[in-house]
């Protein structure tokens, strides 16, 4: 019997002993995962910011580009506005010369 008791004895040391190296090999296996993981994020976040650094350079660009655009239209239709004045300007000013000449004629 106390060689039974001597057994269950050894038996639990060496369940204990078995219990801490499991539960260490636990820990270090924890702490390589959560580096990992955080290696991991790290990535993610580099490649999330170097997408939005790209997204917005090419938007800049874009808008850059529809901003020239909107400005050479625009330049162009401020220059079709004066040659539509001076040209209606002149139009007027000869029908007033010739309503001039028509109430009072030549003279």
């Amino acid at each position: 019997m106390l060689e039974a008791l001597e057994k269950i004895k050894i038996a639990e040391e060496q369940n204990e002993l078995k219990k801490e190296s499991l539960q260490r090999e636990l820990a270090a296996y924890e702490t390589d995962k959560k580096q990992e993981l955080q290696v991991r994020k790290n990535q993610l976040k580099e490649e999330f910011s170097s997408m939005v650094n790209t997204q917005t350079h090419s938007l800049a660009q874009s808008l850059e580009v529809k901003k020239q655009k909107f400005a050479e239209t625009a330049d162009i239709e401020i220059n079709q506005m004066e040659e539509n004045y001076s040209v209606k300007q002149a139009q007027m000013i000869q029908m007033i010369i010739e309503r001039v000449i028509i109430e009072y004629g030549s003279q």
